[in-house]
């Protein structure tokens, strides 16, 4: 009976921790939204245009050329074809996106870091 009354306990712990990472729907859907026009930016390397949705901090740390790189790179998979998977988290005061892009060759995951004034505070992509 101790055991149960313990598992019940750290359950309703565990749920509560899990509770504070949820994003409400409209929120959600806004960061998704800013994360999908990122990424298709990226795309149509839009390289300049896409660095306005960045913070000062990705700015400094990102330029065109590395952006050019890392394009080159995912043209490997081929033409893009469609966003498939998304999900979002809040960590701290970031917003995480996570979006499984569906290219002709191979699939891609973007990992969007955005910040609460829906700056780009981290761009990665698997």
């Amino acid at each position: 009976m101790k055991k149960l009354v313990i598992l019940a306990i750290a359950t309703v712990f565990l749920l509560a921790a899990c509770g504070k990472n949820k994003v409400d729907d409209s929120a959600a859907k806004e960061y998704i939204k800013i994360s999908k026009e990122t990424i298709t930016l990226f795309n149509e390397e839009k390289f300049d245009e896409m660095r306005t949705m960045f913070d000062a901090t990705m700015k400094d740390a990102l330029s065109v050329e590395q952006l050019q790189e890392v394009s080159d790179i995912v043209k490997e998979s081929g033409e893009f074809v469609s966003f498939e998977k998304e999900s979002i988290a809040k960590k701290e005061q970031y917003f995480v996106a996570t979006i499984t892009a569906k290219y002709k060759e191979d699939n891609r995951v973007y990992t969007i870091t955005l910040d609460e004034q829906q700056q780009v505070a981290g761009f990665f992509v698997k």
